[in-house]
């Protein structure tokens, strides 16, 4: 903690006109060599890039996670008067802190790491971790904005060219197995590694190498519509290399001096901007003959319910968990019905004071109030072995070698979200009775006489689900697959996308700094795929598979 403290505050000190200045100096600073900048052992730079890599600080996670991601994929719903991100309207102030300056400086941090491992070999485990986790990133930032610099991003230069998002797809599969080949070399004379420099797995080795195989198999099935054959070889690479194997591989980060107040969603959400969206509701409730178990870990009963059951109200008509229809306007925002119910208020909703963070809530010791002094400090949840199993149980389906069993797979992942959203509460707060009720009836139900595209609809959503909160990440593959089916929103603030006819947000434009200071390549026609650029535009991957 104190090392990582250290560096940042000299990071800070040093990259403050690059990252806080005005936006036409922006650009420039966050693409200048980061060697004239800081000199650091990777040791400090690991940890930094982490934490930024993910947005581990509340006020970013919230303009790019929350207030984009986790709004178009349906997790959650915006509550508050005038933000429109979740209609799809556009605010740079929140898209480009939210992206691209974590974006830039992770990937500038990368190429001076790589530069100095090459001056140091002790430094060579070291490397390879900024390698995986700026993989990571880098991946969500095209998926999230289509084609974006990267060969010459930080560099030094000034309009860095935009790169087609196949060949950043193809250098991040070369990053993530050079990077895994050498680890398993298992290199003498490294730099000794602990929890203060990698918050993630503390440096195991092992764990890295599973993690970045099971992000190979991730991204080798986002092409499985577009580019068929090299998302097999590089699936099937990745298996064979090794993937996350329980839960005690899952990658999680521990939040520490960056983190501020704890976990970013569990302290963002007493600001009460957001509540469980319509579409989340409605899969938790009805997607078997029981409501998924994971519900009142994640949600909490809401504020009028609880005040109900205290003192009824015939006005009242809201339920225990309940989630508002996406891309409501600020005027069904406020709507009330003749009896002065507003169904659509957060105190009719549910906020995400479920079990996990927040014990008191949901356990019945709290009178209505915010639970602002009983959440539970959590780790970040980057990848886990829930995924992986319904990565798995697709691969199978698409009979890839060393897959496993379909059914085997998509079960497992299952039981593995439920144990690990349970881990750490205490057990008297939940019940496992109905546990395989879920599992085995209604749509959650494994049929192995269901067409190949419904299994794709169950694998997808339990997915969807176990990646909860990943809103990038499920976003994706909500375009991806089409799955699991969404809500049209109430209105779209973008005139080129038509809810009326189904049609949802297909990536987030490019920010005001990118159109002005590297105008020529940012503006370009022959942005993704001769589209341009837009809200409408679908990325390399995107193949129709919804509106």
């Amino acid at each position: 903690w104190i090392i990582m403290k250290l560096y940042n505050k000299f990071l800070i000190g040093c990259l403050a006109l690059g990252a806080l200045s005005a936006c036409t100096d922006r650009f420039e600073s966050m693409n200048t060599d980061p060697s004239s900048l800081v000199n650091v052992s990777p040791a400090y730079i690991l940890p930094f890039v982490q934490e930024t890599g993910v947005n581990l600080d509340a006020t970013p996670y919230q303009r790019g996670d929350n207030l984009h991601s986790q709004m178009y994929c349906q997790y959650f719903t915006n509550t508050v008067q005038g933000w429109t991100s979740d209609r799809y309207g556009y605010n740079d102030g929140w898209a480009e802190p939210g992206y691209w300056t974590p974006y830039y400086t992770t990937l500038k941090h990368l190429k001076e790491v790589k530069a100095m491992a090459a001056e140091t070999p002790s430094y060579t485990n070291y490397c390879q971790m900024v390698r995986i986790t700026v993989a990571y990133g880098t991946i969500g930032m095209t998926d999230t904005f289509g084609d974006i610099p990267y060969s010459e991003a930080g560099l030094g230069g000034s309009s860095p060219k935009y790169d087609v998002q196949k060949n950043i797809y193809y250098d991040v599969f070369n990053e993530l197995t050079e990077a895994v080949d050498i680890l398993k070399q298992n290199l003498a004379g490294q730099e000794p590694c602990g929890e203060n420099n990698d918050l993630v797995y503390a440096g195991n080795i092992q764990k890295w190498i599973k993690f970045a195989n099971s992000l190979r198999l991730r991204y080798a099935l986002r092409l499985s519509y577009i580019d068929p054959d090299k998302a097999k070889s590089e699936g099937e690479a990745a298996l064979q290399s090794g993937v996350m194997e329980s839960n005690d591989d899952n990658a999680y980060m521990r939040i520490t001096a960056a983190g501020g107040w704890g976990h970013p969603l569990y302290m963002i959400c007493n600001w009460n901007c957001f509540t469980m969206s319509k579409t989340m509701e409605n899969i938790l409730k009805k997607s078997s003959t029981v409501a998924d178990p994971r519900m009142p870990l994640w949600f909490g009963q809401t504020v009028g319910y609880k005040n109900n059951q205290k003192a009824p109200k015939p006005s009242f008509k809201g339920e225990q968990f309940q989630g508002v229809p996406s891309g409501r306007t600020d005027a069904e925002l406020l709507a009330a019905d003749v009896d002065g119910y507003i169904a659509n208020s957060p105190d009719n909703n549910s906020c995400v004071y479920g079990l996990k963070a927040f014990p008191d809530w949901n356990a019945n010791r709290m009178d209505g109030n915010a639970p602002s002094n009983t959440v539970v400090p959590l780790p970040f949840k980057v990848m886990n072995y829930a995924e992986v199993c319904q990565l798995k149980a697709e691969a199978a389906l698409r009979g890839w070698s060393g897959a496993g069993d379909i059914k085997n797979n998509y079960e497992n992942g299952i039981r593995a979200s439920l144990a690990e959203e349970r881990d750490g509460v205490d057990a008297s707060l939940y019940s496992t009775d109905n546990d395989e009720i879920y599992l085995t009836t209604g749509n959650v139900a494994w049929s192995n006489t269901d067409s190949d595209e419904k299994k794709l609809e169950k694998i997808i959503t339990q997915k969807w689900l176990a990646l909860y909160p990943n809103g990038i990440e499920a976003w994706a593959e909500c375009r991806r697959t089409g799955y699991p089916v969404l809500m049209p929103i109430s209105q779209s603030d973008d005139p080129a996308i038509n809810p009326g006819n189904g049609e949802f947000i297909k990536k987030i434009r490019y920010c005001d700094a990118e159109r002005r200071d590297n105008k020529e390549n940012a503006t370009a026609s022959s942005l993704n795929q001769g589209q341009g650029d837009g809200m409408n535009v679908r990325v390399w991957w995107d193949t129709q598979r919804y509106k």
